[in-house]
């Protein structure tokens, strides 16, 4: 064991492996141009090591192949004894990788972050001294133990990149890989960094790779390898580099290498490798009893809870998600309100039918004599005493009522009133329900843009995070378990609240101000639905638009990418919901059934028929009971949150640039 800096725990002495690179090559996947070219290295454990080189050089696809995100056409890289070749998983809790982006959350205070950290990372024998005792040690390590109580919000650009390489030094890796993270730091800051990694190599026999710009803090390295259009010019100390290069400084060095050819660089490098080729570490022995055993890592169900618990706190801690969990359905309400204050929910109608035959018979004699007075002259309508001559009489003294029953439009609808077609004839007073079916659609389209807007930038905000994570061994389906829990107490926070207050004012504004009518007005009454049911169909409408977004944005890679989809999604919504068009089969309504939860929640939350025998309103296709839409929202819910795991995985695996497979 040996002792870390500080007061704390031992830290236990992990396998010292060599890091040894041998003639690696990579290509482009899309183009076919080479990368990296004959790349051969050999690193001591310990060592630390700058990768320097011009822009585009080649610094970034090292880095990727060394993580195993990227697989190498040519040549190989090991650590010791591990074969590395595009399968991140084999160096799973054996190499840390710090990114230029930040891999915490903003809105925790820097021991919530390292706790969670630590839930996600250290094994689940470790107990919580243990675990508390190692976040304190690493803590003190890299500088940040006096900023414990801080968000991680409120911490300069140095101490963020402290609290990212504490995230990462909590599992104790061999190697450490650091891609340009000082890049956005001031000088003194980037200084402190590379000092603090350059200590850390040396005292925990960690092996450190930093990918570095700050080419004057990059002396404190063991080791410089430097990068030109990806082939090795360099790997040695600095001080040997200067005069290898003939240079005064290390920014000199990349002036020199647009002075002169590439390959007559990369030639005087080979023989200056030549000339070390001794000091070079043996390979260790190949043996299956040589390869570290996989360190233990969390199981699904602590994964699942402390990323849970983490979402939960990063929300409540979090200023802008609690304004838009209560102001934006607070919003909503007041629009609905707004503009439905004036609409009246009981104003009466008259449910019609078709005329019965006996009444066709006695209308069609009418309309006949109707027609016959219509076209009587004048001097007929004086001479013959007959019944069309008398109605031609009353319609004389009626100019308009005479233009009317005489116009082609009057004489169609009398056609098909006569053959059954029409139904004009009052039969019941009801209570008119198209500014009811209004309101619930108003309401409900306002709840799926909520679940868009939940879902959408829900992966994407902490894209880097989940990278890092995923390859740490976080299961996706833990992580999207973790979203589908965090989203439904969300939405239901902002749901449940914003119909009850605007079902509320509307009893308040229609004198249902005592309690004792709460009853009536959920049950009884019914003008606006029972709340029950429209909230459970109304939660689930918006939980398959969040499965929706989140599919999304597991897809895309920023957050105007994303929101820019957002009409595409809303506007099949509106149209396809069954308010607008009527959908009564076809094509459309197998797409609205299968695709479209505004469909089934429209459906799910109206009366079909307010009559006793029913009789329909409005030809929404066959009726669909409240437990039906439920089941085939939760089906919807189901399936997409499917998609969202495997377009997740999906995007996981694939890196933008990434070279074809070799």
């Amino acid at each position: 064991m040996k002792a870390a800096p500080g007061d704390g725990p031992a830290f236990p002495t992990p396998e010292r492996f060599p890091l040894l690179v041998d003639q690696l090559g990579v290509s482009a996947r899309d183009s076919g141009r080479e990368l990296l070219s004959e790349i051969t290295l050999a690193v001591k454990p310990g060592e630390f090591v700058c990768v320097l080189g011009p822009s585009g050089s080649g610094k970034t696809t090292l880095m990727r192949t060394l993580l195993g995100q990227l697989a190498p056409d040519r040549g190989e890289v090991r650590f010791g004894p591990l074969r590395v070749s595009g399968d991140a998983s084999v160096l799973r809790g054996l190499v840390g990788y710090v990114p230029q982006k930040e891999i915490v959350h903003d809105a925790l205070p820097v021991a919530r972050a390292l706790h969670y950290a630590a839930q996600l990372r250290l094994p689940p024998s470790l107990g919580g001294n243990e675990v508390a005792q190692r976040i304190g040690t690493v803590a003190r390590d890299v500088g940040i133990s006096h900023r414990l109580d801080t968000p991680v919000a409120k911490l300069s650009g140095g101490e963020s990149k402290r609290v990212s390489l504490a995230v990462e030094l909590l599992a104790l890796p061999r190697v450490l890989i650091v891609d340009e993270a000082t890049s956005s730091l001031d000088p003194a800051s980037d200084a402190r960094i590379m000092r603090l990694l350059s200590e850390y190599a040396k005292s925990h026999h960690i092996t450190v790779l930093c990918v570095t710009h700050h080419l004057e803090n990059a002396k404190l390295a063991d080791r410089l390898v430097v990068l030109a259009s990806g082939r090795l010019v360099w790997s040695g100390g600095a001080k040997e580099a200067l005069e290898h290069f003939g240079a005064a400084s290390l920014s000199d060095i990349y002036v020199l290498l647009e002075d002169l050819p590439i390959e007559q660089w990369v030639g005087l490098h080979k023989v200056f490798q030549h000339q070390q080729e001794a000091s070079r570490p043996e390979p260790a022995a190949r043996g299956q009893d040589l390869l570290p055993a996989p360190p233990e890592r969390p199981g699904w169900l602590r994964q699942f809870s402390a990323l849970l618990f983490r979402g939960l706190e990063v929300m409540v801690r979090s200023r802008r998600a609690v304004a838009f969990i209560v102001g934006v359905p607070l919003l909503m309400v007041m629009l609905a309100y707004a503009g439905f204050a004036h609409e009246d929910f009981g104003e009466k109608a008259y449910l019609t039918r078709p005329l019965e035959p006996r009444e066709i018979q006695l209308a069609g004699q009418l309309w006949g004599h109707t027609l016959d007075a219509l076209a009587l002259s004048d001097e007929e309508k004086h001479s013959t005493p007959t019944i069309p001559a008398q109605i031609r009489v009353f319609l004389d003294k009626e100019p308009l009522l005479k233009a009317r029953l005489g116009s082609p439009q009057t004489a169609t609808l009398a056609q098909r009133a006569l053959a059954g077609e029409l139904s004009l004839v009052p039969e019941k007073e009801i209570t008119n329900p198209w500014s009811i079916w209004k309101f619930r659609f108003t309401v409900i389209f306002g709840i799926l843009i909520l679940g868009f807007l939940a879902g959408l930038t829900e992966i994407v905000k902490e894209r880097p995070i989940l990278e890092r994570e995923s390859a740490n061994g976080v299961a996706t389906s833990a992580y999207l378990a973790s979203k589908f829990c965090l989203l439904g107490i969300v939405l239901a926070l902002q749901i449940v609240p914003a119909v009850v207050v605007v079902y509320t004012l509307f009893g308040l504004r229609d004198g249902l101000a005592d309690a004792a009518a709460w009853s009536t007005w959920f049950d009884a009454s019914a003008r606006l639905g029972e709340l029950g049911p429209f909230l459970l169909i109304s939660w689930l409408a918006a939980m398959v638009c969040a499965g929706i977004g989140l599919v999304f944005s597991g897809l895309v890679k920023s957050r105007e990418q994303v929101l820019l989809v957002l009409p595409l999604l809303i506007l099949p919504q509106l149209l396809l919901s069954g308010l607008l068009i009527r959908l009564k089969g076809g094509l459309l309504t197998t797409v609205a059934e299968t695709f479209i939860p505004a469909f089934w929640a429209f459906r799910g939350t109206i009366d079909y028929v307010v009559a006793d025998p029913p009789v329909p309103l409005y030809d929404l296709g066959s009726a669909v009971t409240r437990w039906q839409a439920a089941g085939a929202l939760s089906l919807q819910m189901l399936a997409l949150w499917t998609l969202a795991y495997l377009a997740l995985g999906f995007s996981l695996r694939q890196r933008p640039g990434s070279p074809r497979r070799g």
